[in-house]
């Protein structure tokens, strides 16, 4: 089941309207362009029904159906990570051979409203298990709030596999309210890098706890590798523990102030999941990543994980540093190796460039 983090009232919660939204973007420095203040009243719009809303990498999708989201009332609201969602329904029906639909006709959030962040489908096994659960999901009074790069009828993009969407689109064209929100503008791209030289140690942060890249050479003096206090840890992934039959475990080095850091290869060139990344992210929330390949060293699976690490980073809200002996990847180098590189590009450099609010 889902995590039950709210209790449920059974009450329709109150929906914040457009200048709600617009009243705390201003309190937080931010100002909506003209594609984001339609997109809004066309959220405004929806009422209790669904809601979807795509469009071009970069454009706000998350930040402001975030912001709608937040205004909800807190009881009534749960956000959840898609691979966390599917993972938990496969573990479900695992647990229970035989009984596939009871577990999914009750597999549901005890909150009203439900938000999917990245709603992406590459997986045909995905795409049947989101055929079973969404339209029950509906039916039960679920109201789900979902943003996408892509609109419903590109969902499972693959020729070979796209029928296999076909229910789940269905669903969404007939029991959300679909929204572009238009424009070309990547809005992640802006702002400062937030790491600085700094004479004492090679590098430092610009303010407390902000994200970066780090293309120049450290050496010894690297905060990091100097800090005497610096252990090796081993960190349990799964459900098992390190010395438990079958357990595993990621070994990273913890410094003094509490920054983790591991090496690229040891997160991306082993068999780790997007739910053993998000198991990290809960654990560490400042991180440092050695050792990033350029893209010419970097395979199609690295690639694939590294895409889901920073997925999960980003919907964390976890602070990472990436060290790496090459600069920012391109989608178009990217491209060859990896589905989404746009988005994944994008979300990278969101990271490397800005500090979380």
């Amino acid at each position: 089941m889902l995590p039950r983090l709210f209790r449920s009232t059974g009450m329709t919660p109150a929906l914040p309207d457009a200048a709600a939204v617009h009243r705390r973007a201003a309190a937080g420095g931010k100002i909506l362009d003209e594609e984001q203040c339609q997109a809004l009243r066309d959220l405004e719009s929806a009422g209790q029904r669904s809601v979807y809303l795509w469009g071009a990498v970069g454009r706000g999708k998350s930040w402001l159906l975030e912001e709608y989201f937040t205004l909800l009332p807190e009881h009534s609201r749960q956000r959840v990570h898609l691979h966390t969602f599917l993972g938990g329904l496969q573990s479900a029906l695992a647990d229970a051979p035989g009984k596939a639909e009871q577990v999914i006709a009750g597999y549901r959030t005890e909150t009203r409203v439900l938000l999917f962040d990245e709603f992406l489908l590459h997986d045909v096994a995905d795409a049947h298990l989101l055929n079973r659960w969404l339209p029950r999901a509906l039916a039960a009074g679920v109201r789900i709030l979902a943003t996408s790069n892509y609109p419903p009828q590109r969902l499972l993009p693959d020729p070979l596999f796209h029928d296999a969407a076909l229910p789940v689109i269905r669903a969404i064209e007939t029991g959300f309210h679909v929204i572009e929100l238009g424009g070309t503008r990547d809005h992640r791209l802006s702002g400062p890098s937030g790491w600085v030289p700094d004479g004492a140690s090679g590098w430092a942060l610009a303010s407390a706890a902000r994200p970066g890249w780090i293309t120049e050479p450290l050496g010894p003096s690297a905060a990091w590798t100097r800090d005497e206090t610096a252990n090796e840890v081993e960190i349990p992934l799964g459900r098992g523990g390190p010395g438990s039959p079958g357990g595993r475990s990621l070994r990273a080095r913890l410094t003094g102030d509490g920054v983790y850091v591991v090496e690229f290869s040891r997160l991306c060139e082993e068999p780790l999941s997007a739910r053993d990344y998000l198991d990290l992210a809960r654990r560490a929330r400042r991180w440092v990543v050695t050792g990033v390949p350029g893209v010419d060293d970097l395979g199609r699976e690295p690639a694939q994980r590294w895409a889901h690490l920073v997925d999960v980073l980003y919907d964390e809200r976890v602070d990472v540093i990436f060290e790496s002996e090459c600069s920012l990847p391109s989608g178009e180098e990217l491209a060859v190796r990896l589905r989404d590189a746009e988005r994944f590009v994008s979300r990278l450099r969101h990271l490397a460039e800005r500090p979380f609010a």
